[in-house]
């Protein structure tokens, strides 16, 4: 997950066993001998903060924005059948009580999630790992493959409010598992069992078999890759594979591997409901308000459906085009939402209101938090 920077971190290491040979003077705290091993691993990503992405990822962006504005400028109106003009008068005629219920809701996801970021990095101040986890998203909703550096901005921050790196590597690690688990399976399983059953309850209303096979191929897919990742985290198979790959990686990686498997399948095995809950309760509240956007309309969709809608907006956010899929998702689920039987100005506009939650607040929350970050972060906080 932290790429190794092998020049400067060897140099390091090699420092740190230096002045781990000769006894800590009275004021020296004694060196962790972890913290020194995985130095291998990564950087010492308390020294400074992550790389600013280059000229070309900066133009990625760029062109990635324009696409998302190309796709709800565009194909918003075209796959839902509604001009502009309407668009805007449906949007115009919202309750007031619609944008606040937006950002309210998007800020409450962001709060939940960094909840489960806590829980996995024990010592962790909670406003620590909010700030981090806002800083996280909104560089992984701001550049096209932003989550490596969104997950670097985290890291950096943890190292920074004292928090050991191997504590850190393990709660990145675990949260970012919880994550997939949830929201790339679990909320797709169930989108897929609350349309079978919406079908069953309501004949009236249905889909079409194509958005159900092509959910099912996505759920597939996080579900291969999270079966992947517990056959990895097999002692035996990780064992297996260090031992073949010994005299490709620095002495005492893959010993401290091991120590970081053992770590993070201990933190799954043993706070498996305390990780879990915030995370769930997040998309509780994004599930929420799509179904106060589509409220806020005035349109009527049965709640089974309103699961289905979200849930093929989450698997439709894994589509690698966009950062979060953003305009992809709103597309497609605004055309789903008009196959329901929702007119087509007020499909697109719960659309667009539903965006400010999903994209409009995170994004806006993390270039806050990351400018916070890189102002003023504590070189060593107390940890609770």
């Amino acid at each position: 997950m932290l790429d190794p920077r092998s020049g400067k971190v060897l140099t390091r290491a090699c420092e740190n066993r230096r002045m781990s040979a000769a006894p800590p003077g009275p004021q020296d705290p004694p060196s962790d001998p972890s913290d020194e091993h995985l130095a291998l691993l990564s950087e010492d990503l308390g020294a400074a903060p992550p790389a600013r992405p280059g000229a070309g990822r900066l133009l990625a962006a760029v062109c990635s924005g324009l696409l998302v504005l190309a796709l709800l400028g565009w194909g918003l109106p075209w796959a839902t059948g509604a001009s502009w003009s309407r668009i805007a008068a449906t949007v115009g005629g919202l309750p007031f009580w619609a944008l606040p219920a937006m950002v309210v809701l998007g800020a409450t996801a962001l709060l939940l999630e960094a909840m489960t970021v806590r829980t996995a990095v024990p010592g962790a101040r909670y406003r620590t790992t909010l700030l981090g986890h806002t800083a996280s998203q909104g560089a992984s909703l701001a550049l096209p493959g932003g989550s490596v550096l969104g997950l670097g901005l985290l890291a950096w921050i943890l190292r920074r409010a004292g928090i050991a790196l191997p504590v850190v590597v393990t709660g990145i690690l675990a949260a970012s598992l919880v994550e997939m688990a949830l929201t790339s399976v679990l909320v797709p399983l169930l989108g897929g069992g609350a349309l079978l059953l919406g079908s069953a309850v309501t004949p009236a209303i249905s889909l079409r078999t194509g958005w159900l096979w092509a959910a099912l191929l996505a759920v597939a897919g996080a579900a291969l890759a999270l079966i992947l990742c517990a056959v990895l985290l097999r002692r035996g198979v990780l064992t297996v594979l260090l031992s073949r790959a010994e005299g490709l990686v620095p002495g005492g990686t893959a010993a401290e591997v091991l120590r970081q498997r053992d770590a993070l399948v201990g933190m799954l095995r043993g706070r498996a409901v305390a990780l879990a809950l915030p995370t769930l309760a997040a998309r509780a509240a994004q599930w929420a308000a799509l179904w106060l956007a589509i409220e806020a309309v005035g349109a009527e969709v049965p709640l089974l459906f309103t699961l289905a809608v979200f849930a093929l907006g989450r698997v439709l956010a894994l589509v690698p085009l966009t950062p979060g899929g953003a305009g992809i998702s709103e597309t497609v689920s605004g055309a789903v939402l008009v196959a329901l039987g929702v007119a087509s100005a007020d499909a697109a506009a719960a659309m667009l209101l539903l965006l400010v939650a999903m994209l409009v607040v995170p994004l806006l929350a993390g270039g806050a938090a990351v400018a916070l970050a890189l102002a003023r972060v504590p070189s060593r906080a107390a940890a609770d």
